[in-house]
């Protein structure tokens, strides 16, 4: 993927989620005007963020296969992420045990396998939205360390570059913790694709 030109919608907004039609709607409008991906991280699907140990419904699966078919025949390439960072269980990662990975990363990496067969072109980890007491379990300058490994695991274990929203996305954030950045981009693989917001989360012109 180019991300000179990767132009799209990102669903990943807070309240009401879209029905299918509705995204199909919007997919025929991205096609129009020459956008090429579709991001599907809705904040609000619970197996996305909530939930996200849980395998989506079979009713679920159908349609975004069938939603991953219209894209693809508008040439629309779907980018389908998961939200863990509320909960997930980064011991093993910390300790860089390759004997014994957290159940967590085994169930990760598995529903990132369906939604690439149910069509997902390419998968995204979202570490954003996510709480700031990393350091109450972990050193301050570890967090970023440890965030590009588990994104490293899933990447190698899916043998595919995955796209990554890492917890601290925009310039507003880094005085949560100023080792973040530095730590993620010097331990990352470097074929990871960032979304970033840039100065601000929400540009304020």
């Amino acid at each position: 993927t180019n991300l000179n030109k990767t132009f799209g919608y990102i669903e990943g907004y807070y309240g009401n989620l879209l029905d299918w039609t509705s995204r199909k709607r919007i997919i025929k409008k991205m096609s129009s005007i020459g956008m090429n991906f579709y991001f599907y991280a809705p904040k609000e699907d619970l197996f996305h963020r909530l939930k996200w140990r849980k395998n989506y419904t079979k009713t679920w699966r159908k349609n975004f296969k069938n939603f991953c078919s219209f894209a693809t025949s508008s040439d629309i390439k779907v980018i389908a992420g998961i939200s863990p960072g509320l909960d997930f269980d980064y011991s093993s990662i910390k300790k860089n045990s390759r004997k014994f990975l957290s159940k967590d990363l085994e169930i990760l990496i598995s529903k990132f396998d369906d939604l690439i067969e149910d069509g997902a072109n390419d998968i995204a980890l979202l570490l954003d939205d996510t709480p700031g007491n990393f350091n109450d379990s972990f050193l301050k300058n570890e967090e970023g360390k440890i965030h590009a490994q588990l994104s490293n695991l899933i990447s190698k274990k899916l043998n595919k570059n995955i796209f990554l929203v890492p917890r601290i996305y925009a310039d507003e954030l880094i005085k949560e913790n100023r080792f973040y950045l530095k730590n993620l981009s010097e331990n990352l693989y470097k074929n990871t694709q960032i979304f970033y917001c840039g100065k601000y989360i929400v540009n304020n012109r």
